[in-house]
């Protein structure tokens, strides 16, 4: 199992950016109505204070968060984080990751609270995580926000 995980990861890392979704792999994803925690019931499992708050509608793009355990170096990191439409930068600071989010999240959404299909592609690599993958979902709400 220590050794499907990795392959697994490296799978929607080959599939995701190529919108092949032909392969179903295990996720555990949150649903539910908007604002109503799903965000922070993830935030819980990883243990760390990231995601963009506020009020209404904040998650507006499927986030999909993958947790790498990495054993540790020794030389003073134990975590960092990485997304996908920014492969060479290493995020050490989970303030600068948040920021990242609602960037992306205004590039891929727009500035007005419109939602959109396009996920932010999120790792996160730590000596206390498990391997795991998350999926935060928009919430669902009572108004049509926008068009997808």
């Amino acid at each position: 199992m220590d050794r499907l995980i990795p392959l697994i990861n490296r799978l929607q890392d080959v599939f995701n950016p190529a919108s092949i979704d032909q392969i179903d792999l295990p996720q555990i994803i949150v649903v539910g109505a908007q604002s109503c925690g799903k965000s922070s019931v993830l935030e819980n499992i990883v243990g760390r204070d990231f995601l963009p708050r506020g009020n209404g509608i904040v998650t507006r793009c499927p986030l999909v968060l993958q947790l790498v355990n990495i054993p540790g170096s020794g030389d003073g990191v134990e975590e960092y984080a990485e997304f996908l439409h920014i492969p060479d930068k290493k995020f050490f600071d989970l303030t600068e990751v948040r920021k990242e989010i609602e960037k992306e999240t205004s590039r891929l959404a727009g500035d007005n609270k419109g939602i959109c299909r396009s996920p932010i592609q999120l790792k996160i690599f730590s000596t206390k995580v498990l391997n795991l993958t998350l999926v935060d979902l928009p919430g669902l709400t009572k108004v049509r926000v926008r068009n997808l």
